[in-house]
């Protein structure tokens, strides 16, 4: 394949997979979750046990997925992936019980699962000189999933009153499918370097569960997990707490979405000239310096800069990861990697918001809280330190396989 003729048009199916699977799949609950929660008579703890469900479901077919990835092939495993999230949003669409959304959301949990590992396991096998850039471009569909949502959410709960919310999951479905059309139409698997004998011989738990490189990867993961989600979750109130108006307020949280959304492609282009390792290193620094802004700065413009800053390295952080998971060993255990580190990751994010929630209510407010999001990422730039310079994929197989 020329893989520059063929480049931009897998950046774009591998754009509206993840758009349809991590942007409608994942994060647009939170900005439907307040209509679903009065539509249906949810309480509090019932709204944030739907978003743990999606947690749970990705969580548990994740490294399943990769692991069927170097077995059926990656392109079957997108579509099909993509095809069961567009039938999880449409579903949640008519649902009329807090039980059957529990359902849907476990739907759209293992449907993302099994679409996102072998996607970048797709554009890493066609383009591995250019992972960076292609990963970038993934992620940053997550950021125009949400931005998406956040825009129409206004319209439609004005128009169609409390139901508004059960239209656009329509519409988020119908799209999906028309997404995964587009991965059927244009992704293809990717060759893969063949295993010699003695390779073959060894076993995932050496070559991927144990291996110090995917380890180290791994914990960084996370860390940045751990992170995560703890400024989506306590940021906005923090902002109002500090006499800024709810327009503001909203003006500075679409500041972060918006960067977040060039985010992956500037990072992931920067690591391909710079290297990896020093692209990480830059973005955890950033991040953790930004989030300690507004905790000194708690006025206007100390938001300004921090979301900035925040939304600009974020979702970098994710494709640098993604990008270093894939490049610890052969290729093709890569997607097996790649769902090994994501378990890390989730098991982060299902604990920041708990611990950060915990921190606001017992030692400092949400101030203390942002701390720990910068410590957590502080922890993980000393981590990253350790991390080798050159990628290992690049000295290891030109030993073994002789892909130079």
């Amino acid at each position: 394949m020329n893989q520059e003729q063929y480049i931009w048009k897998y950046a774009f199916a591998s754009l509206v997979v993840t758009i349809s699977t991590l942007g409608f799949g994942r994060m647009s609950y939170g900005v439907l979750m307040p209509f679903m929660k009065e539509s249906l008579s949810l309480s509090y703890e019932q709204a944030g046990m739907l978003a743990t469900m999606n947690s749970i479901g990705y969580l548990g077919m994740v490294l399943f997925a990769g692991i069927l990835a170097t077995k059926w092939g990656s392109r079957k495993l997108v579509v099909f992936g993509t095809v069961l999230v567009a039938g999880g949003l449409l579903y949640l669409g008519t649902v009329q019980s807090y039980g059957a959304s529990l359902v849907g959301m476990i739907i759209l949990g293992v449907g993302t699962a099994f679409a996102y590992t072998p996607l970048v396991n797709i554009v890493v096998g066609w383009f591995p000189q250019r992972r960076g850039m292609m990963i970038g471009f993934l992620v940053s569909g997550l950021g125009l999933g949400t931005l998406f949502s956040s825009l129409l959410i206004p319209f439609f709960t004005t128009w169609f009153t409390s139901d508004g919310w059960r239209y656009l999951w329509f519409i988020y479905g119908i799209l999906s499918l028309l997404f995964a059309l587009v991965a059927l139409l244009i992704l293809r698997d990717p060759p893969i370097p063949l295993l010699k004998k003695e390779q073959k011989e060894q076993s995932l738990l050496r070559e991927v569960y144990v291996h110090k490189g995917v380890l180290l990867v791994a914990i960084i993961y996370g860390l940045i997990g751990f992170a995560y989600l703890i400024p989506q979750s306590f940021l906005f109130s923090f902002i109002l707490e500090s006499k800024i108006d709810r327009f503001s307020a909203g003006q500075i949280m679409a500041i972060g979405g918006l960067m977040s959304i060039f985010s992956g492609p500037l990072w992931g282009t920067i690591s391909d000239k710079i290297g990896r390792r020093k692209s990480l290193i830059i973005t955890l620094v950033t991040g953790a310096t930004s989030m300690l802004l507004p905790v000194i700065f708690p006025v206007f413009i100390g938001f300004v800069i921090s979301q900035f800053f925040w939304g600009i390295t974020v979702v970098g952080m994710l494709s640098l990861i993604q990008a270093l998971s894939t490049e610890q060993m052969h290729a093709s255990y890569a997607p097996v990697a790649l769902g090994y580190v994501t378990i890390y990751f989730a098991v982060g994010q299902l604990l920041g918001p708990g611990l950060g929630g915990w921190m606001t209510d017992n030692v400092g407010g949400i101030s203390s809280a942002l701390l720990l999001c910068s410590g957590l990422l502080m922890l993980a730039f000393l981590f990253s330190l350790r991390l080798q310079k050159k990628s290992v994929l690049t000295g290891r197989l030109s030993k073994k396989v002789g892909t130079n």
